[in-house]
């Protein structure tokens, strides 16, 4: 196969993204579409990556310094100094390819989802057919924008591009579309492009003329089709930017299934690129996986939950209705429904967090148990602890924080009120009821609660008062 030179433009400003980037800076839900093509091209293993640049060029070559995108690639840039079409994008490369003899790939900066897979099939179709010019082609239902690959003849061989604008009435009907991305003889390339001419509707310089020139010449053009229609996708606006994300997450989501992650509705899973996912591990719908969350392998996650930057062991359970943060999550426990998990939590094995319980910055030791309705902040569970319903680390006395300590074992009554700073020792019990304000030794039995007084019979005489009063 012939040596490769890859040549991206990249010049765009993107004025309808909203910002004042290079357009091949946006950013995806991955990273920026530059580094998409970059990543897609670097197992061509190019001789040399020619990059057109224009708008405020010095931050997208700052930003490929520091890009793992740019390992692999020798690269150069060029300037285009004015927006004059992408047949004067190629034109200002033309220097850089000078000495170089084999075959030019020619793509767009905006382009982020074209696969590997793809570029090695349309190398391999223009080698087989000696090509002087290949492309990506695929099917879009008439009407779209894209220019039509105009057929003709008996072996309806490709004679030319007409871009949309150009079209007659008849050609607009044409539903086989350019992707925008070609394989290019080098020899061919350079007085194709300086012979380009602005003789359009725009009057600009058509990279797709120099088919026309190619097919007039009697060289070999063709198209080889795309799979996968979605793969020619282009972002010139945020809307176009939705779509590629969307695509990009039923990507990694196909890629996740594909290694053993159960999905019960891959449609409503939400997951940055940043998040792994073990094999084995089952997601349920309506789940949002965002930041640097790790899930570790036969977790169940049983749906409409949020994670965000929290580590989950394996074997782990999180039940329907939670929310967990900057927080990790042992082997074996299990969390919910409804549980809240902020940040600085940290559960070691076999730890269970139940119905409508909050905590932050706590650590609870293996084995230890807070079932429901409970807010455990600043403070430390010992291993096997079990915490009643309706306990409170009371932690902030409006100025400061304060951290308590509730030992190994120990057992904290429902409806507790623990006012740090405060330890309740190894195996002590709090009564149900109590506000704790003093340490609770070792085995003690600490009880705050005011003493229960009966008065007979006053339910009673209430119950005879009211009625009298009703019968006056």
């Amino acid at each position: 196969m012939d040596k490769i030179c890859c040549v991206i433009l990249a010049a765009g400003v993107g004025k309808r993204m909203g910002g004042d980037l290079p357009k091949a800076l946006t950013q995806t839900r991955e990273k920026a579409l530059i580094d998409h093509v970059l990543f897609g091209l670097a197992p061509l293993k190019p001789s040399k990556t020619v990059i057109v640049v224009g708008h405020r060029r010095e931050l997208l070559e700052e930003h490929l310094r520091n890009s793992p995108s740019a390992h692999g690639h020798s690269i150069e840039y060029v300037l285009q100094e004015q927006q004059l079409g992408t047949g004067d994008a190629v034109r200002a490369a033309l220097p850089a390819l000078a000495s170089f003899q084999g075959t030019v790939i020619l793509t767009y900066a905006d382009h982020p989802l074209f696969t590997p897979e793809t570029l090695k099939h349309l190398l391999e179709f223009h080698s087989f057919k000696r090509a002087t010019l290949s492309m990506l082609s695929f099917q879009a239902p008439p009407p779209n924008g894209y220019g039509r690959i105009i057929r003709a003849g008996a072996s309806a061989q490709v004679v030319r591009i007409t871009e949309a604008r150009d079209c007659s009435p008849e050609e607009l009907l044409i539903s086989e579309v350019n992707s925008g991305f070609y394989a290019v003889d080098s020899a061919f390339l350079k007085p194709a492009v300086e012979g380009l001419s602005n003789k359009n509707s725009q009057g600009e310089y058509y990279l797709t003329d120099i088919v026309e020139k190619a097919a007039k010449e009697g060289q070999t053009v063709v198209a080889f089709p795309l799979s996968e229609a979605e793969e020619a996708a282009g972002v010139n606006s945020p809307a176009d930017l939705a779509r590629i994300n969307a695509v990009l997450a039923r990507r990694e989501i196909l890629k996740l299934a594909e290694s053993g992650v159960i999905f019960d509705d891959p449609h409503t899973c939400y997951l940055d690129a940043t998040v792994t996912i073990a094999a084995g591990a089952r997601i349920g719908p309506n789940v949002q996986l965002r930041g640097m969350t790790s899930i570790g392998s036969s977790v169940l996650i049983e749906g409409s939950s949020l994670i965000i930057d929290a580590t989950i062991a394996a074997n782990v359970v999180i039940k329907f209705g939670s929310r967990l943060e900057q927080c990790s999550v042992g082997d074996g426990s299990s969390v919910g429904p409804f549980a809240n998990l902020r940040a600085g939590t940290v559960l070691a094995q076999e730890v269970r967090i139940g119905n409508f319980v909050e905590t932050k910055n706590v650590t609870l030791q293996a084995g230890a148990k807070a079932s429901h309705l409970s807010y455990l902040g600043d403070c430390s569970v010992g291993e096997g602890a079990n915490i009643g319903a309706g306990t409170i680390t009371c932690n902030y006395d409006g100025y400061n924080k304060a951290h308590s300590i509730i030992g190994k074992n120990a057992f904290i009554g429902s409806n507790s009120c623990l006012v740090a700073p405060v330890t309740v020792g190894e195996g002590a019990l709090v009564a149900a009821g109590s506000v704790i304000t003093r340490d609770v030794p070792k085995d003690a039995l600490g009880l705050g609660r005011a003493k229960q007084e009966n008065k007979e019979g006053w339910a009673k005489l209430r119950r005879e008062q009211r009625e009298d009063k009703k019968g006056r």
